[in-house]
Parts: structure tokens; sequence; C-alpha cells
């Protein structure tokens, strides 16, 4: 505990103290000190000093402060210490300015703590900033008169008072002696220090008589010191007098200081303080013995006090304990002043009680319902703050209502993120991120986690369509699956933009199907045909393939109609060219080409030989046709027959090379098929073409003894091609080749 250090007395003009208002910051000293410490450092609430007013109304103040140290003016002290005790003075009122503010807002229906706080911090000049410490401290706060050191008042104050100048003993018969042999009135010295015997006597016996009452009372103290100053205005005289009388002035005004201190009745942490301090004087005298009394009496029932209210502090949150305890405090005999802050605790404590047994069913039954727990939030506030819900029985509700309210809280937000961000499926996955940090599965929380997932099923849902959408890549079929899905996302705009830009791709499918359509619709209509083509040409998208392989067929039926109608017409009457324009129009199996075939019957007519007689006879047997044999002494081939399709193969092996058809325009398929006798046919591994265009042209094998390969005819006008296989044994060694030939007959006209 820091001791109770007076700083200055002085005197007001204001009116007396038992004329101050109530509402005076002096008269609520106390009530500052209280509102301070409960939201400020106590440093902060000792920058004021505590007022001690006179009760007799001379307007004297006597300014005191728990800090321990010498107090020293601001004004005194170098200029780095002013300048340290400045800083702290403003961060000190500036605290207090804040708090003045935050209970202005926090607290409106109770504004006089704020209030007496803004009165409080109006500063009162740098005379009055004293540092005790290095701490700085006000005196003459509130916005009073600053006051003036009490010359006047009464005796005077020995802390400010300089003590007499004090002359020699011997000065005054020397005097004496002088004024003798000078005067020559020894007569009349001798009558003078006769009367100064006989005063200086009266001033001894009085003042024995005034010490004996031991400052009770203390105004024969006070008639001597002013009869010192009538008869002795020099200090010239009783020195030792003047001495002992203004001592016990000084002893019994410090005795009057500690019953008025007492008097106010000081908070019990000041009391030790004052306990110290009153160490220093004669406790075996009187008052300082009744004081010792009263104050020893005071410190026990603090000391008592201070034990209950450990006991209360430490079952604040058993409300049957504290009820229990309230029984004690009850029968306590303990003073007013000592029990009053113990009372207003166990007030707290029950009031805490009560509320907590009230509030209890209440969270739990509106737990779900956000706007009935901001009301509930609301309403409970101001009990809260006053009732400090940190500590139990209301810490647990305080913490279940800010968790309910936080779930309220999270689900506005969410609901407000999940408002804006419909389009957004990052957003919508950064949410559900949040909202699993939580308890999804508890209200309001479960409804804003269940349209969450709704819309991310969409989310999903739409990436599986953009992927789709992706991977048709022009199929029709494929695009009208995922134009069947969007159906039933129909009125959600999170689709609107796949079903846009779905909308054009399906829109060319359906004009492919429609030109399918057409060209199967066609016939023999070439025009309508060729015009078509044109349509097509311009359209390079994969989904027109089909009706372009489709119109291939038409096109080329109308081709080959022109072709031939075009060589009809240029053939006129030529016989030679009418033949061979027959004989192709055999190998031609096209119906289309039937007005051609009747024009060019009803013309080539006359190029015919009239039939001859009919000679009744009977036909020989046909023959097979003859078969070539090969030796295994490779003679040379022999020739070709004219119109066969079939040669020899020469070597160490018989067979046959047979071409199918022997002849062909430019484009036709031609079938090769090399046939090799057993047993040499056991040994061939591979038959491959030696032709020097076509030489690793390797033909398959079909059977036990036969090998083909489909083939192209390929030449731009008319001519022979020299056909040549090999057949080769497992080592690589050609065991028998054959040569042939074919007619390519150039490209059709």
């Amino acid at each position: 505990m820091t001791p109770s250090v007076r700083i200055l007395t002085l005197i007001y003009a204001g009116p007396p103290a038992d004329r101050l208002p109530p509402d005076h910051p002096w008269q609520q000293f106390d009530a500052l000190g209280r509102t301070l410490r409960r939201h400020l450092p106590g440093a902060t609430a000792a920058v004021f000093a505590r007022p001690e007013i006179a009760v007799d109304g001379s307007g004297t103040v006597t300014w005191t402060s728990e800090l321990p140290g010498q107090p020293r003016p601001l004004t005194d002290l170098p200029d780095e210490e002013q300048a340290a005790a400045r800083r702290i003075l403003d961060d000190h009122l500036n605290a207090i300015s804040h708090l003045a503010d935050e209970l202005t807002r926090r607290e409106p229906e109770d504004p006089e703590p704020a209030r007496l706080l803004i009165r409080a911090i109006v500063y009162p000049g740098d005379e009055a900033v004293y540092v005790i410490g290095g701490a700085p401290v006000l005196i003459s706060w509130g916005g009073t008169d600053p006051g003036r050191p009490p010359h006047a008042a009464g005796a005077s104050d020995p802390a400010t008072v300089p003590p007499a100048p004090r002359r020699p003993a011997w000065i005054l018969p020397l005097l004496g002696l002088i004024a003798f042999a000078t005067l020559g009135l020894g007569l009349a010295l001798g009558v003078w220090l006769w009367q100064l015997e006989e005063t200086e006597q009266g001033l001894r016996e009085d003042l024995d008589a005034a010490l004996a009452n031991q400052c009770d009372p203390a105004a024969p103290l006070l008639e001597i010191a002013s009869r010192l100053e009538r008869i002795d205005r020099e200090d010239a005289r009783y020195a030792d007098i003047r001495m002992a009388v203004l001592t016990e002035i000084g002893i019994c005004e410090e005795a009057a200081l500690f019953t008025e201190r007492l008097a106010t009745e000081p908070p019990c942490d000041h009391l030790p303080a004052l306990d110290e301090e009153l160490a220093f004087y004669d406790l075996e005298r009187e008052p300082f013995r009744a004081l010792k009394a009263e104050l020893d009496r005071r410190i026990s029932a603090c000391a008592r006090v201070d034990g209950l209210a450990q006991r209360l502090d430490a079952v604040a949150g058993d409300c049957l304990a504290v009820a229990e305890l309230e029984r004690e405090i009850a029968t306590l005999d303990a003073p007013r002043s000592e029990i009053a802050a113990l009372r207003i605790g166990l007030d707290r404590a029950l009031a805490a009680c009560r509320l907590a047994e009230t509030l209890g069913p209440r969270l739990t039954e509106v737990s779900t319902d956000c706007t009935a727990l901001r009301t509930l939030a609301r309403e409970t506030a101001p009990a809260f703050v006053e009732l400090d819900a940190s500590r139990p029985p209301l810490s647990e509700i305080r913490r279940g209502l800010d968790e309910a309210l936080a779930r309220c809280d999270l689900a506005d937000h969410l609901e407000g993120e999940l408002a804006r961000s419909q389009d957004d499926c990052l957003v919508l996955a950064g949410l559900d991120e949040t909202l699993s940090r939580h308890d999804p599965e508890r209200e309001p929380l479960a409804a804003v986690s269940e349209r969450l997932a709704i819309a991310l099923r969409q989310c999903a849902d739409l990436n599986d369509l953009e992927q789709g959408f992706a991977e048709a890549n022009g199929d029709c079929d494929r695009l009208q699956a995922l134009a069947d899905g969007l159906d039933a996302y129909r009125n959600n705009l999170r689709f609107l933009d796949i079903r846009t830009r779905l909308a054009p791709e399906l829109q060319l499918c359906s004009e492919a199907d429609a030109l399918e359509e057409q060209i199967a619709a066609i016939g023999g209509d070439c025009a309508k045909a060729r015009e078509l083509a044109a349509s097509l040409a311009e359209k390079g998208d994969p989904r027109f393939a089909k009706a372009r392989d489709a119109l291939k067929a038409p096109i080329a039926d109308c081709d080959r109609i022109d072709r031939y109608t075009r060589r009809l017409a240029e053939a006129g009457t030529d016989c030679t060219r009418l033949v061979a324009l027959e004989r192709d129009l055999k190998r031609e199996s096209a119906p289309t080409l039937r007005p051609v075939r009747v024009e060019l019957g009803e013309r080539i007519g006359p190029c015919r030989p009239p039939p001859p007689k009919p000679v009744v006879a009977q036909a020989p047997p046909k023959a097979p046709p003859p078969e070539i044999k090969i030796s295994t002494k490779s003679p040379a081939p022999p020739p070709t027959p004219k119109d066969s399709g079939s040669f020899a193969m020469r070597g160490e092996c018989t067979g046959r090379l047979t071409i199918d058809p022997t002849s062909g325009w430019d484009g036709d398929r031609v079938r090769h098929i090399v046939t090799i006798d057993p047993p040499a046919s056991e040994r061939v591994a591979r038959v491959t073409s030696t032709n020097p265009g076509c030489r690793n042209c390797a033909l398959r094998k079909i059977g036990r003894n036969t090998w083909r390969g489909d083939l192209f005819y390929g030449c731009r006008g008319r001519g022979i091609v020299q056909v040549s296989y090999a057949a080769y044994d497992a080592s690589g060694r050609v065991i028998c080749s054959g040569n042939g030939s074919d007619l390519c007959l150039g490209r059709r006209r």
C-alpha cells in the first residue's frame, strides 16, 4: 500500500463546503475514482488529487495524493522532466476523454459518469500540476477557482511558514546595560525587567495548561500565539515559548487532519498508509492514542470485510454459495462504510444469479431464431456490462449467446454472399469451405447449407455439361443429349450461357439433317444436286460431312450421265466411237444411264451387220480352258493369252497370277490373286510385288494356297500396266515369281 501524501493547502473564493452543490466534482471524488478504476488503470485514476475540504466554511481545501514521494511543482522541474510529465498527463487525460465518449455511447440512459469525467478533465493550468515520483497529479481540477495560499487563515501551516528568526539571548541584557549606563534609568530598567519576568512567567503557566489539554481544545494554544504576536511583534523574546506553542499547534493540526481524514471514512486500501503516517507520532499521548485505536478498529473491520470479499469472489459462480454468504453477511457487525462495497459486490453476484436463472431457458428457447437472439442481446447488454458477464454464472450464458449470434452473423454473411455469387462457382466453393469449419447441421446454418449444396450440385452439373459440350465437338447426337439434360434447368440463369452456346450448334445439326433429307429426296434431279453441292461447299463444319458423303453418289451419277451424254453427242454416227461407248456402258450398272443407253441403241443400229440366217447344228461340248503347267526348269513365260486375266508363275513351283478385272478406269478397284500349288505352297512365307513402284506391297493369305491384294488403277491416259509378284520362304529366298499385265483406260470423262 502507498502512503497518502499532502500536496498543498489552498483557500478558494467559492462557497464553503457545506454549500457546494451535490453534483460538484469535488463532492463526487469517490464516484470519479470508482468509474476510472473500473475501466482504466489505477495510475490514470491517481492523476486527480483528493480534495479535503474544511468544514468551518473558510473555503480551505487540502489536496492529498495516494502516490508515494515528495510533491514538486511542474514548473520547478527541468525541461526534460517537464516534457515527460506532460506526455504522461496528456495520455491520462486523452484516455479519460475516450472513456467519456465510450460511456456516452454505451450507456446513454446513465449520462452522469461521462458528464463527471468531462468536467474533471478541464485543465486547471500548469500551476495546478504537481509531480510525485514522476507521475503528474492535478489539484484545483474540475474547472474551479485555482485558490491561494492560506496566509491569513488562523494558525500558519508549518509546511508553508518559514521559522521565526532567532536572536542571541545576551543581546537584551546588553541593551539594558547600555540603556542604564546611558540614560541612568536604573530604577526604570529594573521595573521593566520585573514586568518582563512576570509576563514570561504567565506565558509559561498558560503554556503548561494548554499542553495539558493535549489539543482538546486547541484554542488556548491559538490564544497564546496571539498574545505573543501582540507583546513581541519583533520576535525578540520568548523564543522557547514561541517554539513550543508553534510545535504543539502543528501537532494539533496534524491530529485534526488525521481525525478529519478518518471522519471521511477513507477506503480500506488507504488505511495502511494512514497507519504508517501515524507511526511517526507519539502514540502514547492523546489524541494520537485515540486515533490509533480508531484506525486499528477500521483496519480490523476492513480485514474481515476483505476476507468475505475474497470468499465472495471465489464462489461468485456458485449461486447456492452466494446465497449462504448473503445470510452470513446479514449478521455481520461491521461499520456501514466498510461493508458497503462488499454489499455492492454481493448484490451484483445475486443479481447475476437471478439473471442467469432467467436467461438460461430463454436462450435455449430462441437458440435458432436470429431475430429473437438479437433482441435478447440488446435487452441483456446493460445487465451484462453492469454484472460482469465475463465471470460465472453469466459467462456460460454470454458464451452461448455470442456463439448463437456468431452463427446468425455467419448465416447472414453467407446468405448475402450466396445471393451475390449465383454465377461464380469458385466463390460458392469458398463459401462451402467456410461453412465446413462450423456446424452446418445446426440452424440457422442448416438452411444456408442446404441452399449452398443445391447451388454446388448445379455447378457440378454445369461443369459436366461444359465438359460434355467440349467433348461433343460437333456430334449432333451428343449435343441433343446435352440439350435434353438442360430442360431440367430451363429457368435457371446459371445455365443460360451454355444454353445460348448450344442453340447455334443444334441449329447447325438441324440444317445438316435437313440437307440429308433433301439429298435423299433428290432422285435424278442433277440441277438440284449441284445446287446442294454448291451450298455444301460453303459449310466446312464436320456436321455436314454426312450430307457431303450422301451427295457424292448423286453428283457422281450426274457426272457420269453428263460424260456419257457428251460422248454420245460427240460420237454422232461414228460407229467406232458408238461401239466403244456401248462397250463402256456395259460395264456401268447405274440405272440413271438408261436414257443414254436407249439413245445409243437407237444410234448404233445402223452400225450393226444384219443378223445371219439361223442354222441348226449340234454344238460341240465346251472344252475346259487350258491350264498352263510351269516346270521347275524356269522356261520362258508363254505369251499372255488375249483377253485373259490369268498368268503363269515360274520358278520352283507351279501356280498362277490372276488379275480381276484386267482393265479399268483411273481409281477403279483391281484384285491381284496368286495361287501356288502344294507342296511348294507349304514353304511360302510371304508373297510380295516386285514392281518398281510397289516393291513392298505384300498380299495377304486368304486360304491355304491363295494370297490376295486389293489395289486401284492409276493412270492419266490409256496404257498397259505391268504386274510382277514373287513368293519367298522364311529365310527370304525367292521360291517362284510371275509377271502379268492389265489395261488402265485413263480417267473418266
